[in-house]
């Protein structure tokens, strides 16, 4: 605004004065605008190899043992990579700001030069200028610091304009997977009578950026019964964790089908009614630091629960959270157990959760915990190593590398 009413004055002042000043002042910036896209194009480029940096910083921080136990590994990650895209992204940061240094530069040459054609040149091509140099020369004065400091203002303004949209584009991604819905859900239990869930011919299959298949698991056909205890087993990278997910409605199949009490298929209608179905305590299970999703909830039945998961030395309940979550593993995994309690599933589903428990813990989920639920008329799932409370499961089943069978003993 300071400039525009600035040019106005001018205009009163002298025409000639005026043009003049009008083309030079408006010369650097068409300059920037034409090369505009150029450098929107290399503070992106910029931009991107910057992550690729951080995500390098985060394999050093993340992995320093194993880096420190191998030495050819730590002179890849450090000799190699980190210094190659150190140096590369220096010599593009230095291009880009010598770009925006030239048309600073560009752009106060233009100033005092515009200054200098109006002190010397303007009053010998028309006279009339002598009685008005002071008052054109002080406007151009006027105007040159705010005009500086919009065009020193360029840089930051790219920068921030490739980082909008960066967001954006997170944004827009994240709208393509993701429906959030402010209202309060509507779920029908339509499923919450389940007699039994039958799998048929189900696979699932995981894919690389060539749609190359890596690892599947399937054809798997199997049913659960509503109040049956159903153990998995298998060794590490059988497909146990990838069953899981595709059994409780995470994974969508490549192949087969859920029937539910053999009339009503899973499709994408029914699929959340379907999930609702599940309570689930994945092997890497997150803890949220409030009891969300449960409704009218009594401190008084957490606490016993609390105590129930013999933890009361250690916790306690208040405000909607548990008052400490800074635990071992194991115990952690039981405030999720209790978290699970209260939410009332139908179908509870363990991923090695015994694992991380003290001998003592772990011989009272097997023998007592899981049949107090089952007589609850709970549906319990649990992925186990433990083999010597087999006995204590109504159905065994076996992954092995993506096959999956019944396991008889």
């Amino acid at each position: 605004m300071l400039v525009i009413f600035a040019l106005i004055y001018l205009l009163f002042l002298n025409f000639i004065a005026f043009l003049i000043a009008f083309v030079l002042l408006m010369l650097p910036i068409a300059n920037y605008f034409i090369g505009l896209k150029r450098i929107k194009y290399e503070f992106k480029e910029s931009a991107d190899l910057e992550n690729v940096y951080f995500e390098t910083i985060n394999e050093i921080t993340g992995g320093f043992k194993e880096l420190k136990i191998n030495q050819q590994k730590k002179h890849d990650i450090f000799s190699v990579k980190a210094q190659t895209l150190t140096k590369k992204l220096m010599n593009m940061k230095i291009v880009t700001d010598n770009k925006m240094n030239t048309y600073f530069i560009f752009a106060v040459g233009c100033f005092y030069f515009l200054l200098g054609l109006m002190v010397f040149i303007v009053p010998e091509l028309d006279k009339s200028v002598f009685a008005d140099v002071a008052k054109i020369t002080s406007t151009i004065i006027f105007i040159i610091m705010p005009l500086s400091d919009a065009v020193g203002s360029f840089d930051s303004m790219n920068k921030a304009s490739v980082s909008v949209a960066n967001l954006i584009d997170l944004e827009e991604k994240l709208k393509s997977r993701i429906v959030f819905n402010k209202a309060e859900p509507v779920l029908y239990g339509m499923f919450d009578n389940f007699s039994k869930i039958s799998f048929k011919e189900l696979e699932f299959a995981y894919f690389d950026g060539a749609d190359k298949k890596q690892f599947g698991i399937g054809p798997i056909n199997f049913e659960v019964n509503r109040r049956e205890i159903i153990f998995i087993i298998g060794g590490n990278g059988s497909g146990k964790s990838t069953l899981i997910k595709l059994l409780t409605g995470l994974y969508k199949p490549v192949a087969g089908e859920i029937v539910v009490d053999d009339e009503t298929e899973i499709t994408e209608e029914n699929l959340q009614e379907y999930r609702e179905l599940f309570g689930v305590i994945f092997s890497d299970f997150f803890l949220f630091s409030e009891l969300y999703g449960i409704r009218d909830l009594d401190p008084r039945r957490v606490l016993k629960l609390i105590d129930k998961m013999q933890l009361s030395n250690k916790t306690s309940f208040k405000d909607n959270s548990f008052t400490n979550r800074s635990l071992s593993t194991g115990q952690k995994k039981r405030l999720a157990m209790i978290s699970l309690m209260l939410e009332q599933k139908n179908i509870f589903v363990f991923d090695e959760w015994a694992a991380d428990q003290d001998p003592e813990f772990r011989k009272y989920f097997y023998n007592e915990l899981i049949h107090e639920f089952k007589k609850m008329g709970k549906t319990i799932i649990a992925i186990t190593h433990d083999d010597f409370y087999f006995g204590k499961a109504d159905k065994i089943y076996k992954m092995d590398y993506g096959t999956f069978s019944e396991y008889k003993n």
